[in-house]
């Protein structure tokens, strides 16, 4: 019973947002519902800022089972007061970094889910680009609520 009452909670927070970003109200329930039922992956935001090109090269030499992530939410931050950090927690070291953000969009929703205490499940999918000289890495976070 509390597990309905906690989706149902995250689905009308989730819809709240996008009907306030311009989506009809049948819109924004449907598109609510299609991402508390389905995992969503999304490529992390802001990885080329700070030295996080060389956290991502770092977390490479790791396998996937090593490496668990958190998002947590930066109220404080200037740029987006809905920010949440991607943060990778390296369990054979215990250290923990910050690899990037979670898109805006997607922020401006997720913010809400996570300001009410509901758990959200990530996963790195997979480090991307850094192939050719000069190219920046990018995260695939996978997100299920």
């Amino acid at each position: 019973m509390k597990q309905i009452t906690k989706v149902r909670k995250t689905v009308c927070a989730m819809a709240n947002q996008l009907r306030k970003a311009g989506y009809s109200l049948k819109e924004a329930f449907k598109k609510a519902w299609q991402r508390v039922k389905l995992s969503m992956t999304v490529r992390a935001a802001g990885t080329t800022f700070e030295n996080r090109q060389e956290r991502l090269q770092f977390l490479q030499q790791f396998r996937p089972e090593d490496l668990t992530v958190t998002l947590e939410r930066e109220k404080e931050n200037k740029f987006d007061c809905n920010a949440i950090q991607i943060v990778v927690h390296i369990k054979p070291i215990c250290r923990r970094t910050v690899i990037g953000y979670v898109p805006k969009g997607l922020a401006r929703e997720l913010s809400k889910v996570l300001d009410m205490g509901i758990q959200v499940k990530t996963t790195l999918m997979q480090i991307i680009g850094g192939y050719a000289y000069k190219e920046s890495r990018g995260a695939l976070i996978n997100i299920a609520i």
